[in-house]
């Protein structure tokens, strides 16, 4: 594989050019990982293991005694429940938990049992995030070079940020995206991006809205797009079109706007003309939503994300665009060490072992100092690029939803509705929410018998959990629907004697995903 050509010249994209011929040195080494996959995870492995050996955490499991690559295989696996302990001492201030590098801050993210858990930050790990998008936007420039000289919008993070710390004084949240870069990479992509990192300070949803939509109308030269799910851009766009009127931008822009509006919705390519490439989750549930976000957009190329955890780059896209959505993403080979436990018999194996069709989850050694970190994703591996595999996300193992990022589980589900019953006085005999509803995206509650007002308790039980509540904020996800069926324990029961399952085996859970078994009650 050859270096990409620059297509671009100065006079039309200086700052932009030079940013990503600074990304080069990335995309070269993961060009050479493709060919020799196993020396560079191991390389990797060694560099890790010099910093987070001496910390406290790496003592407690005896990471001194890794005496090889092999070794690693004796060390556990862990989840977020396991190491919370070791956050928490970490988030009052502890120096040396993981790792021997300072810790910067913490990020927020969604845990198992539904309640938020935090993820230590440090500049290796956040150096570990920019090497993958490096990597990710050198080979997209160079497969669309008419993006340089463009303004993109990405949008990452939480829309609306809330200052806060740890007990111990750790910054919680990145203020702005760009964060996870350097600070001379933060300072050029700051003046790339057609929305200010300052306007995820707006307090509230809605004021947010009017600035967000502001900067993107005025920014008529956008070329790049990247959105974690489908529905936030549809939503925005849906938003822009009711409150057209109200919108504060400059004339030329407002007329811009005008001539967009169809009078049902906004024409995409009248808003933005250079609009070139929109990113977004493109697997599982997002994938039903690709096809209504693309409507308002004909002739933009679609390219799917891949698989990104706030503890670290799973995979990322890379390849031509006309077959990504087949091809899948890349692991990221040279971001983090990534090992694939095999989902069929839980062997262990490096990416070069994995096999095309094989179920895996994977287990992330990173740069803030967790050592086989067990994410609850599936992955299937759906084709190699050179000796790196390129997956496709088939969903959680906890068995949660996770429709626009709101990351409900069956757990959290069932506490929320126990405190809806105790609420309403009532506890039905039958209460399953499954991620469907009857018109729109969204949830169904599927009951036996039900009180009045039951879905507005539902919902507002939801909404204590933060992404679910700023799903319903940004009209991601509609209100829940209640269901009445009062043969609701029949059907359940049929449908998994359809699924061929031992029903001794099976225990009913608040939260079902099953689409046989959510179509079985959901059947008029």
């Amino acid at each position: 594989m050859t270096p990409p050509r620059s297509p671009w010249s100065p006079s039309t994209g200086a700052l932009q050019a030079g940013w990503l011929a600074s990304q080069l040195p990335a995309w070269a080494r993961f060009v050479r990982a493709t060919h020799d996959v196993r020396r560079v995870q191991h390389d990797r492995l060694r560099a890790l293991l010099r910093v987070a050996t001496p910390s406290a955490y790496g003592r407690a499991v005896g990471l001194d005694r890794i005496d090889g690559p092999e070794g690693l295989r004796r060390m556990p696996i862990v989840d977020h429940d396991a190491l919370r302990p070791w956050i928490d001492r970490v988030a009052d201030g502890e120096p040396d938990v993981f790792t021997s590098e300072p810790v910067e801050m913490l990020e927020r993210t969604g845990g198992s049992s539904g309640a938020e858990k935090l993820v230590p930050y440090t500049a290796r790990l956040r150096a570990e995030f920019a090497e993958a998008v490096g990597v990710w936007m050198v080979d997209l420039h160079h497969r669309v070079p008419t993006l340089v000289g463009r303004k993109s919008y990405w949008s990452v993070s939480r829309a609306v940020r809330r200052a806060e710390r740890t007990p111990g004084g750790l910054r919680v949240g990145f203020d702005v995206d760009a964060e996870y870069f350097g600070p001379l990479a933060r300072w050029a992509i700051a003046r790339m991006m057609a929305v200010p990192g300052a306007v995820a300070q707006s307090p509230d949803i809605e004021a947010w809205r009017h600035a967000t939509a502001g900067h993107l109308l005025e920014a008529e030269d956008l070329g790049f797009v990247s959105v974690w799910s489908p529905t936030f851009l549809t939503r925005l766009l849906a938003w822009m079109g009711e409150h057209r009127g109200e919108i504060q931008a400059s004339a030329r822009a407002r007329d811009r706007l005008a001539r967009a509006w169809t009078g049902t919705c906004l024409h995409g390519p009248t808003l933005w003309p250079a609009l070139r490439v929109i990113s977004a989750w493109g697997d599982g549930f997002a994938a039903a939503q690709v096809g209504p976000m693309r409507v308002p957009f004909p002739g933009v190329a679609f390219q799917p994300k891949g698989v990104l955890a706030t503890e670290g780059v799973v995979s990322f896209p890379f390849g031509d665009l006309s077959r990504c959505e087949a091809d899948g993403s890349v692991l990221a080979a040279t971001s983090h060490v990534i090992e694939l436990r095999d989902l069929a018999d839980g062997r262990v194996v490096w990416m070069d072992e994995a096999r095309v069709g094989g179920r895996y989850q994977p287990l992330l050694t990173t740069g803030n100092g967790f050592v086989r970190y067990a994410l609850p994703d599936e992955l299937e591996v759906v084709g190699h690029l050179g000796q790196v595999p390129r997956v496709r996300l088939r969903g959680r193992l906890d068995r949660g939803s996770d429709l626009v990022g709101e990351k409900l589980t069956a757990a959290f589900v069932a506490e929320a509705l126990a405190r809806v019953w105790a609420e309403v006085g009532v506890t039905p005999g039958f209460a399953m929410l499954v991620p469907e509803r009857v018109e729109g995206l969204g949830y169904t509650l599927v009951v036996d018998r039900a009180p009045r007002d039951l879905a507005t308790a539902v919902d507002r039980a939801l909404s204590v959990g933060a992404q679910y509540g700023y799903a319903r904020d940004l009209d991601q996800l509609g209100p829940v629907d209640v269901r009445v069926v009062p043969d609701a324990w029949a059907r359940w029961e049929a449908a998994l004697e359809a699924l061929r399952l031992t029903l001794g085996d099976q225990k009913p859970l608040a939260l079902e995903t099953r689409p046989g078994v959510v179509r079985a009650l959901l059947a008029r």
